[in-house]
């Protein structure tokens, strides 16, 4: 998540010229050979004296670390310094920094489609090595306590492009967000409403609410992202999972499917009950409309739900959390993981993977939880009293997006290093038909020879 933005359209113009050049100069694989530094055994103190530079997204998780920072510095007698940046400006520098190869920053946040980037360019630190070294890792770690589906996302085979779940372990997750289906509980009561269960459901619902008013509020049916950038894909994925659609298949795009024609179609038939303005809302802006009370229905991170129901907020307790909607395929939900990873170019790699075993511990996510950083990537946090009590006056949340995280939730896109300009073609494409630009078949048969194009 991020506070500020910059126009997207420079930015991701700055994203897809890096990462072609990147493409032309990277290597195959990282050039991590894991741990590279002797030590006798595990000891927090020992890279006493040096010095890492941190950049992170702006978002409750840096939040978080910056809060308890200190902590660790007194650990391990370990300076930190925490750069932070919006998420549009954060990806483009991080981007920037690892091309340049100046191991200027030694740690920082990271996600699967970036992982893809990094990892193919040899810019990010492979940890599994340092995972299996116990002189580098504390015997208190538990690896295995992670969720397995986020541990997964994280590993990718660079030789195979289309290896994902298999390979290198380019970060380690510290925040998760599954898609769910946030709904006002007392306009839906107020109108005799279940809660809806079916994509069709959910369709019939929004358009019953679309233009209706309600405490002297005019709302609108549903809500949520159509900005033309891959992240868009998030709450779409609910659809896409629904119907079965699929980016790419056998290396080819298959977005203009029968099943991705289907997911597209219902998607456009729901936004028809958006604000017309959706057609361009990032996460932030689709976020703010719903707090504001404007809308019935939003499918989006289900994280989200601290915002909502923060003191203050004109939303808080009327949200209810509910399973992303069924369709022919079941129900389904992409995932995205802020991992923390290392610069395969740092010279502090024993401090740096320090750094990250402390931030991503069971003491510090659990401490996190205060700071809004939902949800937590490991089971005995989620599971935990403090997870509990945290979540206690909102509703079915705290089960909810458990249930989606181990049932349903997965990185459902074929992994490559070009799956962001991939992910953006598509996301592309959906804003086309969404606003009657194109037709669903045209804007995705278009959309197919694009990705077509960009994987060769």
């Amino acid at each position: 998540m991020e506070l500020t933005r910059k126009p997207a359209a420079l930015a991701r113009t700055a994203l897809v010229a890096i990462a072609a050049g990147a493409m032309l100069t990277g290597c195959a694989s990282s050039p991590s050979g894991g741990p590279d530094v002797e030590v006798e055994s595990f000891d927090w103190r020992n890279f006493e004296g040096e010095e890492l530079n941190i950049l992170m997204s702006q978002h409750p998780l840096s939040n978080a670390i910056q809060s308890h920072v200190e902590e660790f510095e007194e650990l391990t007698g370990v300076e930190v310094n925490i750069e932070t940046q919006s998420e549009t400006d954060y990806m483009v520098k991080i981007l920037t920094e690892l091309q340049s190869g100046s191991g200027s920053y030694d740690v920082f946040m990271t996600s699967q489609p970036m992982n893809y980037q990094y990892a193919a360019a040899g810019w990010i630190e492979d940890l599994q090595p340092w995972v299996e070294d116990p002189n580098h890792t504390s015997p208190e770690y538990d690896f295995d306590d992670f969720y397995p589906a986020l541990i997964e996302a994280n590993r990718w085979d660079t030789t195979d492009f289309g290896g994902a779940g298999e390979g290198g372990l380019w970060a380690i997750p510290a925040n998760e967000e599954g898609y769910a289906l946030f709904y006002r509980k007392d306009i839906l009561e107020a109108n005799g409403i279940e809660v809806p269960q079916t994509v069709d459901e959910l369709i019939a619902a929004a358009k019953q609410l679309d233009g209706t008013e309600y405490d002297g509020q005019k709302i609108s049916g549903f809500v949520s992202r159509g900005d033309k950038t891959y992240p868009t894909l998030n709450p779409f994925s609910t659809f896409a999972g629904a119907y079965g659609a699929q980016d790419v298949t056998d290396g080819k795009a298959t977005v203009n499917s029968p099943e991705g024609v289907a997911a597209v179609s219902k998607w456009v038939e729901l936004m028809g009950t958006a604000p017309q303005a959706a057609s361009t809302y990032t996460w932030y802006e689709a976020q703010q409309d719903f707090i504001g009370g404007n809308a019935a229905f939003y499918i989006d991170a289900d994280h989200m739900a601290p915002d909502f129901e923060k003191e203050g907020s004109p939303i808080a307790g009327k949200v209810g959390y509910a399973l992303p909607p069924e369709g022919p395929e079941g129900r389904a939900s992409s995932l995205w993981v802020w991992s923390l990873g290392m610069n395969a170019s740092s010279e502090h790699k024993g401090a740096s993977w320090q750094f990250i075993q402390w931030a991503t511990s069971k003491e510090m996510l659990t401490n996190a939880i205060a700071d809004g950083n939902m949800n937590p990537t490991r089971v005995s946090v989620a599971e935990s009293d403090e997870m509990a009590a945290a979540t206690a006056e909102w509703g079915d949340y705290n089960e909810v997006w458990q249930e989606i995280l181990s049932d349903y939730a997965e990185w459902p896109y074929a992994p490559s290093a070009t799956w962001p300009e991939v992910g953006d073609i598509w996301a592309t494409a959906i804003q086309s038909a969404v606003l009657g630009d194109q037709s669903v078949e045209e804007a995705l048969d278009e959309a197919a020879a694009k990705i077509d194009e960009a994987i060769k």
